[in-house]
């Protein structure tokens, strides 16, 4: 570790932070008052917002399936991670093919994908989907892409 550069602050910068400008609705409108032949008109004007977004992909990893991940081997945990970056927004299904795994894991062995896979199931982070053989039902309470509420 020491022959690493150390930082006063975070050498990592957010990226894909995105400003996304609107105008707001009728009912947040603010009043403006003009001044006319000693008269003062009041128009609505729409007030338009700045409001920042994240824009950058993400899956969401819930902090109590710490332990079940602690315990899988490193095939499993390669597996689960290829998923996670894999799996669609509000999807309940990912999509396991043993040939894209050896590719994007590194695995050479489609015996240790299945084995991985089966570890996967027995520790309830993943089931099989019926009538699939590369389908598996994602487990919303370990990972899950999206807002859970809209699943519901």
């Amino acid at each position: 570790m020491k022959n690493h550069e150390a930082y006063l602050d975070s050498p990592f910068r957010v990226i894909g932070i995105e400003e996304r400008h609107f105008v707001t609705k009728e009912n947040e409108e603010i009043l403006q008052l003009t001044d006319g032949d000693d008269l003062y008109a009041v128009r609505r004007i729409p007030r338009s917002k700045v409001q920042m977004h994240d824009s950058a992909t993400y899956t969401k990893l819930f902090q109590d399936s710490f332990k079940a991940f602690m315990g899988l081997s490193p095939a499993a945990l390669k597996i689960v991670l290829y998923s996670m970056c894999h799996v669609r927004p509000l999807a309940k299904v990912t999509i396991l093919n043993p040939p894209d795994l050896m590719v994007n894991c590194g695995i050479k062995s489609e015996t240790t994908i299945k084995t991985a896979i089966t570890e996967l199931v027995n520790e309830k982070i993943l089931a099989r989907k019926l009538g699939s053989t590369i389908e598996f039902w994602i487990n919303p309470n370990v990972y899950f892409n999206g807002n859970r509420l809209r699943i519901l």
